[in-house]
């Protein structure tokens, strides 16, 4: 590459009057502070209703199907709880009939009555309320996994568009200075003062900026529309996210011991058991309803001579032949698969939760080597570039090339950002669900 040498001055004048005119590209004096784009530039025309992270989760909560899964639980501990100790409705069978006397050639009317009440001796009553109670605490632990569901897609979508905005905002502001900087060196191009090359090169980089302020504001309606998904909620624009990033704190090394070992209690692991804890429960249950049965009751008869007569009545079903095994069948065979469900449900929340954990001091590191490291060292090198343009030392393409690497550096930082906040707060959500609802 050709560098200019320091007496061509006409150029060196030249570039000071652009930066007179324009103060620069925008290049930080200081290279070791830069402050994030403001989050007002990040709304676009397209924006709807403002959504701080807060509100998210708690939309997510509301959506219809976390509501729907907490009202199932609720119908389900109302029918529950009405359910009768007796496992059979008492029978009443009445045979009336008409005879024809052969002594006075009349009909005359007979009949007989029967009430009976069968009575289950296999425990049936015990096991169906047994069976009933687990079906709750499963429908508990289905409808936990579900909001615990709903809050995690919410918190990652409502950051995905924070970092969207934040992009955007410093695409917009990038686009606009690019367009400054590209009517000047092509008003300086008209009158010799640089090549019409270099304006050329200067008219490709603002097109370049003005498209990627296009993208990231189309990205920004997208993210907008799947915040509102993940919520469940119905939207005609795009959401916004407003306030700041929330920033738990990370648990120490020394507690991931523990944390592993009560990986067992997240909603989804607890769900997997309890679901074959009622398949075996419902097992038991239908074999017990087949199982030895009495039935109680009494006969009142009148024949056609009008004579009365009171008769007990008792029954006894005896379980030879078939003892349930049709209906169980399926049962049994669902509890011995949602047991092996359970135990990769448990391995693999243990491994996610390691991989969260893990995730929180990666990003750490990423976003502290971002900010210490790569956006000082690409600020500085665009401004030594400027510096060295003034003074005639440098072309127009290798500024440009040095403000298209702060450039990525300064969206590097947006996402780096976003990334470590998304880790925390996966790990924050996931640890307060497991120590508030894990035990139940």
């Amino acid at each position: 590459m050709v560098r200019r040498a320091p007496m061509v001055q006409p150029r060196a004048r030249t570039w000071v009057l652009l930066l007179a005119a324009s103060q620069g590209l925008g290049l930080p004096s200081n290279a070791q502070s830069i402050p994030p784009p403001p989050e007002s530039a990040a709304a676009s025309e397209h924006a709807g209703l403002p959504v701080t992270f807060d509100q998210a989760l708690g939309l997510a909560d509301g959506s219809p199907a976390v509501l729907g899964a907490k009202s199932a639980v609720d119908e389900h501990a109302r029918l529950a709880g009405s359910v009768s100790s007796m496992v059979a409705n008492p029978t009443l069978t009445v045979q009336p009939g008409a005879a024809l006397d052969p002594l006075d050639n009349r009909w005359k009317y007979f009949g007989e009555a029967t009430v009976l009440q069968s009575w289950n001796l296999s425990g049936l009553s015990d096991n169906r309320r047994r069976s009933v109670a687990t079906e709750g605490k499963l429908l508990a632990a289905e409808a936990r996994a579900t909001a615990l569901s709903h809050r995690l897609a919410a918190a990652q979508a409502w950051m995905e568009l924070w970092a969207a905005q934040r992009s955007l905002a410093d695409a917009l502001q990038e686009a606009e200075l690019a367009h400054e900087f590209s009517a000047r060196m092509a008003h300086a191009a008209a009158a010799a003062a640089f090549t019409r090359a270099e304006a050329a090169d200067a008219a490709t980089y603002a097109a370049e900026a003005h498209v990627l302020a296009i993208a990231a504001e189309g990205e920004v309606v997208d993210r907008g529309f799947q915040l509102a998904v993940t919520m469940g909620q119905g939207a005609e624009r795009s959401l916004v996210a407003s306030g700041t990033l929330p920033s738990p704190p990370a648990p120490l090394r020394s507690d991931w011991p523990a944390l592993l070992e009560a990986a067992g209690k997240l909603p989804t692991v607890v769900a997997r058991k309890l679901a074959g804890d009622a398949e075996r429960a419902r097992d038991v249950e239908l074999r017990s309803a087949k199982g030895w049965g009495l039935g109680t009751g009494v006969r009142g008869t009148r024949d056609y001579l009008a004579t009365w007569g009171v008769q007990a009545v008792l029954e006894v079903t005896v379980p030879i032949f078939d003892r349930g095994e049709r209906e169980a069948a399926p049962q049994a065979a669902a509890a011995l698969r949602s047991d092996g469900e359970h135990r990769e449900a448990l391995a693999v929340a243990a491994t996610e939760l390691m991989r969260a954990l893990h995730e929180v001091e990666h990003t750490g590191e990423v976003l502290a080597a971002v900010e210490k490291e790569l956006l000082p060292a690409a600020a500085e090198g665009a401004r030594v570039r400027e510096a060295s343009m003034q003074a005639g030392e440098t072309t127009v393409l290798e500024v440009l090339v040095a403000r298209r690497a702060w450039a990525a550096a300064r969206a590097r930082r947006t996402r780096a950002v976003a990334l470590h906040a998304w880790a925390q707060v996966k790990v924050w959500m996931l640890l307060a669900d497991l120590t508030l609802g894990g035990a139940k």
